[in-house]
């Protein structure tokens, strides 16, 4: 039956995973060309005005600056009327940040309130080698050095995760078995039940939550 293919999918993506996370791939070199000829609409350049990401613009492939672009739109539309004198993080956490390629959205975001929070993204599976021979570490990496900062990147189980934070940022986290089989995870980690424990265990008191799904079934789970 669909419970038996399921656990022999998990088994085999938790044997893979774990030699993944052994081997520990990485090769140096990692490098985006920056952006060129890039059409961008009179939202995305309001948003790249406003929050000079343009900064970046020679270090980010044309989808990686998009992405941030878009990241951006949605801390100011959601998290930006929730900030106040009262609630300035200090400490920022994006759980399941692959390779952590937002980063220049949350650093753009935070430096136009005038903060600099210590940014750290987990990722449970940093290492796969990727079409283009590296891994996500290796883009993380790269992402990270654009400027000497604390921020950092860390190959950790969010699950187990025990550090606290003013603001947890999560894009896309597995809430259902299927997603998590197809990244290539053990099924454990397609569960809502031990990401909001998380939230909770994680979060300091009066802390802000932002999460972003996929579509109404995920936030339904």
């Amino acid at each position: 039956g669909t419970s038996l293919a399921n656990n022999l999918y998990s088994a085999k993506n938790r044997v893979f995973w774990k030699i993944r996370s052994r081997l520990r791939f990485r090769r140096a070199g990692y490098k985006e060309e920056g952006i060129s000829g890039l059409l961008l609409s009179d939202l995305e350049q309001k948003l790249e005005r406003t929050y000079e990401l343009d900064s970046y613009a020679d270090h980010l492939s044309d989808a990686t600056y998009k992405k941030n672009l878009w990241t951006l739109s949605v801390l100011k539309q959601i998290l930006a009327p929730h900030l106040s004198r009262n609630h300035l993080p200090l400490e920022v956490l994006e759980p399941g940040c692959q390779d952590f390629s937002r980063l220049p959205a949350l650093r753009s975001f935070f430096r136009k309130q005038g903060l600099r929070p210590r940014i750290t993204g987990l990722e449970v599976d940093p290492f796969p080698l990727l079409h283009d021979f590296h891994s996500r570490w290796d883009k993380a990496k790269y992402y990270l050095n654009f400027e000497k900062c604390a921020d950092r990147y860390l190959h950790a189980d969010f699950f187990r995760w025990q550090e606290s934070a003013d603001l947890i940022c999560c894009f896309y986290p597995f809430v259902s078995t299927h997603p998590a089989l197809a990244w290539g995870l053990p099924a454990r980690f397609g569960d809502s039940k031990p990401w909001i424990e998380s939230f909770v265990r994680n979060l300091r008191p009066g802390g802000l939550l932002l999460v972003v799904h996929q579509g109404d079934w995920e936030e339904e789970d």
